[in-house]
């Protein structure tokens, strides 16, 4: 590698659990730079920083190739259809470069942040026994920190036909929808800005009495604009061993099932197919309608009878979180 080559990073702060882990992983693609090369983390650019432009400028004159990473977060080219870009005089910017999409992006550059820091951190997902049921035994769980608009719409339609009963369901913002019972995750907590009411609970599976009372695990994931964007909410049902749904971008099935995770279908269908998300919340909403007309017995045996499955998709993410490393250190030798 030669040394002729700009980094722009304004991305998480290194002293929290989310950062330390992510400057790990940085440093390796640092590593792997090729003469003239640019390297720039996406998480939080804006023209308003001063480093952003000159890092541009610089860029432009010097005909550099930019490697711009999305690692915690997904990659903000993308934007909600129904609101405005918050990245859009950015991109604008970068459009007139030469960027390669590395991390959140399909393709031959994928690598996931998320996978490597929950295979990392294992052990503190891992701290009771997922088959050691409790009654009553909730039909779902359906956590939700940030009052994201299709998370937003997604409980209200609980609400609204009374199915959040059945279930443990959370939402952070104005109106706090809080667990009776739930953890405080400091280190989570410390990660991220903003109070919003509910714990950043990235690195265990919550309370286990919590836990181990619900049957379908209701994922409703960071972003459902973007390309591909898996998170530890993703990963928590593969780990802790539960059937799931999930509310999230287009691509997220797609390479659930490239990875050889089982996602159910025969169980609660494809609906996740539908490229309106307010479609694919219609078909989470049904499945949960579907469910709660079963009683705790069946739910229970269920549970047990899909044990093979469960026990499947945890060691196939196994498998992959350790392609998905050593993929990383090989990640821009193409």
């Amino acid at each position: 590698m030669g040394m002729n080559f700009l980094i722009y990073d304004n991305g998480f702060e290194e002293n929290t659990i989310i950062g330390h882990h992510d400057k790990q992983i940085k440093q390796i693609l640092i590593n792997q730079l090729k003469d003239n090369d640019s390297f720039m983390d996406s998480t939080w650019i804006t023209v308003r920083d001063a480093n952003f432009k000159e890092f541009i400028d610089k860029v432009k004159k010097d005909s550099n190739r930019i490697i711009s990473y999305s690692g915690p977060d997904w990659n903000n080219l993308y934007g909600p259809p129904h609101e405005r870009h918050t990245f859009s005089s950015e991109w604008g910017l970068l459009n007139e470069c030469n960027v390669l999409h590395i991390g959140n992006t399909l393709g031959e550059y994928y690598f996931s942040f998320w996978v490597d820091f929950v295979y990392k951190n294992l052990n503190s997902y891992q701290n009771f026994d997922p088959y050691n049921l409790q009654t009553p035994l909730k039909h779902f769980m359906c956590l939700n920190r940030k009052p994201h608009r299709p998370r937003v719409e997604l409980v209200n339609t609980l609400l609204n036909k009374g199915l959040h009963g059945y279930g443990h369901v959370s939402l952070g913002g104005d109106n706090v929808i809080s667990l009776p019972l739930d953890i405080k995750n400091k280190e989570g907590d410390s990660s991220v800005a903003g109070e919003v009411g509910i714990t950043n609970d990235i690195n265990s599976l919550g309370h286990e009495d919590n836990w181990n009372s619900h049957f379908l695990n209701v994922v409703t994931e960071t972003t459902v604009y973007t390309d591909v964007f898996i998170t530890e909410k993703t990963l928590k049902p593969i780990i802790g061993k539960r059937p799931f749904v999930i509310l999230g971008d287009k691509n997220i099935y797609r390479l659930l099932k490239d990875w050889g995770i089982d996602t159910f279908d025969d169980l609660f269908g494809t609906g996740y197919e539908n490229p309106d998300y307010e479609k694919r919340i219609e078909w989470v909403v049904s499945v949960i309608e579907n469910l709660v007309a079963l009683d705790e017995n069946h739910l229970s045996k269920t549970l047990m009878e899909l044990k093979p499955r469960l026990e499947h998709n945890y060691n196939t993410f196994l498998k992959i979180a350790k392609e998905n490393r050593e993929k990383l250190y090989h990640l821009l030798d193409k």
